[in-house]
């Protein structure tokens, strides 16, 4: 009867199970399918359909964690796609495109900040590029006031803008140019003028330079009245008259616009009064710049500049002439940082010969008493009355004949390159750390280990110093060690055995020269023997009684260096190490010579002018440099055999007055050889001393020449600049050519010249 009952209880239960089976399956199987199929619409780019099935996925099963997770996961994927796509298309210009992925992506999640965020970023971006074809239109207008007010203003919602940036950079440049070309307007004025006065009023040799140069001029009022003057100038510039006027009479002179000057006396508290204050900040790039500030406070009577640290940066606020003078300064100072590679080859070679030959007889004998077999046991004290010599045992070593002999040699080979920055370390280690343990106990009995690291192998440490001429002198620490037998302590703590070897100099090597650093020797020679008594003595048959180990070890330690100049500070020339600035009481930018006033080309002279006069040259009138072209030519053999030794000459025809010329010659490395080159008489007529610059190398084909009068004179007419020495060295047509060239006048480098024909050389 109960298990009747029990029967159908069961029966119910299995049902319940087989059912919570079937729904808990079925339930399975539809979670998978639904995320199959998210699975496949993320794929096709259908990211809608795939968040629509997840969320009716996730509504119809609530409890289900995975489905939970597999929409949050989702929904992050799809944000992230979504906004780099319209990333992409935003950095391609297409905004439209960006603003619908957007918004796509929004529809997915309202609630995101970081999308509502991107539209709001891509709207101003559409504001600000109408914005910007608004300030291209004024600014094609002629309107560059009004551009720079509409972009100032659209920048305010996006300070990043490139294209307004850009644009905002090239309008206040060209406006700046345009302010600084009407602010020293008068002072390029070139209408020369002559004037002959001797006691006379400031007003009255103002007045007259006024009326024939066009120039307005207002006088201070603390000015004195009673200001006299000498001066006498004949076909001088406007600008060299006034700068002698002022400069003598301890005024000063501040130009308003193109046609106006402001005279005033020259003291501390009307510089402060008049003289304009411009603020020049300086991002160096090489330097610190601590070092230029003292630099130009050292150079010039500057104020305390700013320095910030953090930025590398450099303000100062001082007057144009003055902030001019710095940047020249500032540019020699801020250089490039030289910088080379060192290739290193450290080698070890050794070599080792062992010899083992002879013959090792028996070195021993042992007897060892046994005890009878009837005792039973061990050998006693009464047993020895019965030992006989079958119960002594024998013990003997054998008769073993070396022959030994083992070679060899080997090399430890470390190539690294290191680039290091001129007068900076430079380390480097090719080995092991082996550890070193101290153990340190206190009163209580408490112990306790500390574990440092030995530095074991090849170490080597560079410091470089890159000269200006390219050769590199170089501090070398080379350090070799090995490991060597452990010794134990009586606390039990191993320690170790070093072997090193170490060598330490100071080389100074060109670009690309090659060192070798050798002679740290190591040499060990062990002899032993093995020799029978008396017979292994005998002095040739004591070979047979005896066995002989030579043993030979021999290393070298060598070291190979190269540097190679990989940057190096440009070396200016003259013209840029050279400033004249002036006087200790008024620092400005001078021309060679201090300002020396320079004759008007024209002149003629009219024996003693008696006022001022005008310029009668219409090209001095109008402001310009008249002169004929500067002609260069090459001239030389058109032929020459293998290993001749041939001349070029570089022929200059002008007739503007030239102070020097820089230039340029190429010509093939690999059939002509430049042996020298040789100035011309052009530039030292008169007896003028000149100076010559030479830079580059014959095996690059290229070599830059410049020649410059010290004195600020020149010279015109026909005549040779230099001559190019040659040797042919390959057979083959070949010509050389001028790369470049750059004609500097008495007021600075004229305009570019025309370069001539090459000259062609067949070498046979």
């Amino acid at each position: 009867m109960t298990d009747g009952r029990a029967n159908p209880a069961l029966a119910a239960f299995r049902r319940v199970v087989v059912l919570v089976a079937a729904v808990t399956t079925l339930a399975g199987c539809a979670e998978q399918r639904i995320r199959n199929d998210s699975q496949r619409a993320l794929g096709s780019g259908e990211y809608e359909q795939a968040m629509q099935s997840l969320e009716g996925g996730v509504r119809a099963y609530p409890d289900n964690i995975a489905l939970r997770k597999e929409l949050i996961q989702s929904r992050a994927e799809v944000l992230t796609r979504l906004v780099s796509q319209a990333a992409r298309e935003r950095a391609a210009g297409q905004l439209d495109e960006a603003q619908a992925t957007l918004e796509r992506a929004k529809r997915m999640d309202p609630r995101n900040d970081r999308l509502v965020a991107l539209v709001a970023d891509l709207r101003a971006e559409r504001r600000q590029d109408a914005a910007q074809q608004e300030a291209q239109k004024l600014i094609d207008a002629q309107r560059p006031e009004a551009a720079l007010r509409v972009i100032a203003q659209a920048l305010k919602d996006n300070p990043r803008h490139e294209g307004l940036v850009a644009l905002q950079r090239s309008v206040e440049a060209d406006l700046r140019q345009r302010q600084l070309r009407a602010s020293t307007a008068v002072l390029v004025e070139t209408r020369p003028i002559s004037l002959d006065f001797r006691e006379a009023s400031l007003r009255t040799v103002l007045d007259v330079v006024s009326r024939n140069s066009g120039v307005n001029f207002v006088l201070d009022k603390d000015i004195r009245p009673d200001t006299r003057i000498t001066v006498y100038m004949k076909q001088a510039r406007v600008e060299d008259a006034l700068d002698l006027i002022v400069g003598t009479n301890q005024l000063a002179k501040k130009v308003l616009d193109a046609k106006t000057i402001v005279v005033y006396p020259n003291t501390p508290e009307k510089q402060r009064e008049y003289q304009e204050q411009v603020v020049r900040v300086f991002y160096l790039a090489n330097s610190e710049a601590k070092g230029a500030a003292a630099f130009l406070k050292a150079m010039l009577k500057v104020r305390e500049p700013f320095i910030d640290e953090r930025s590398n940066m450099l303000a100062l606020r001082e007057s144009p002439e003055n902030v001019e003078l710095a940047e020249r300064l500032v540019a020699l100072y801020d250089t490039d940082e030289p910088e080379v590679l060192l290739e290193v080859e450290v080698m070890e070679v050794g070599a080792s010969r062992l010899t083992d030959l002879g013959i090792s007889y028996p070195d021993s004998l042992s007897l060892t008493p046994l005890a009878p077999l009837s005792s039973g046991g061990g050998l006693t004290v009464s047993n020895l009355n019965h030992l006989g010599w079958n119960r002594v045992g024998v013990g003997i070593s054998g008769l073993i004949i070396n022959l030994k002999r083992e070679v060899g040699d080997f090399t430890t080979l470390a190539n690294p390159k290191i680039r290091a920055r001129n007068k900076e370390k430079a380390k480097v280690l090719v080995g092991d750390k082996i550890p070193i343990i101290t153990s340190t106990s206190s009163n209580t009995g408490f112990v306790s280990e500390s574990v440092s690291y030995l530095d074991v192998g090849i170490k080597l440490e560079v410091e470089p110093t890159v000269y200006a001429n390219d050769d590199v002198a170089i501090k070398v620490a080379l350090e070799v060690s090995s490991v060597g037998s452990a010794v134990k302590t009586a606390s039990g703590t191993l320690a170790y055995n070093i072997g090193t070897r170490n060598a330490n100099t100071v080389l100074r090597l060109r670009d690309g020269e090659t060192q070798l650093l050798a002679g740290l020797i190591s040499r060990e020679e062990r002899t032993s023997s093995s020799r029978v008594p008396g017979l292994g003595d005998l002095p040739v048959l004591g070979r047979l009684f005896s066995s002989q180990q030579d043993n030979h070890k021999r290393t070298e330690l060598v070291l190979a260096i190269t540097p190679r100049v990989l940057r190096n500070a440009r070396r200016a020339d003259a013209s840029e190490t050279e400033l004249w600035v002036g006087t200790e009481a008024f620092q400005r930018l001078k021309p060679v010579g201090g300002g020396r006033f320079t004759a008007v080309p024209g002149d003629k002279g009219d024996g003693a002018a008696t006022s001022a006069t005008a310029a009668t040259d219409p090209a001095a009138s109008k402001g310009e440099q008249a002169g004929p072209p500067v002609t260069l030519s090459l001239s030389g053999p058109n032929a020459v055999a293998v290993g001749d030794v041939f001349d070029v000459k570089l022929n200059l025809k002008a007739t503007a007055t030239l102070r020097g010329l820089p230039f340029e010659v190429l010509f093939p490395p690999g059939h002509l050889q430049l042996l020298d080159v040789a100035e011309g008489e052009y530039f030292r007529r008169d007896g003028s001393v000149t100076g010559v610059a030479k830079t580059g190398e014959s095996k690059d084909g290229r070599i830059s020449v410049g020649i410059l009068r010290r004195e600020a004179t020149g010279a015109s007419g026909e005549g040779v600049v230099a001559t190019l020495k040659f040797k042919a060295i390959a057979a083959g047509p070949t010509e050389v050519r001028l790369g470049s060239t750059n004609p500097i006048g008495l007021d600075g480098p004229l305009p570019a010249t025309p370069l001539p024909a090459p000259l062609q050389v067949q070498v046979r």
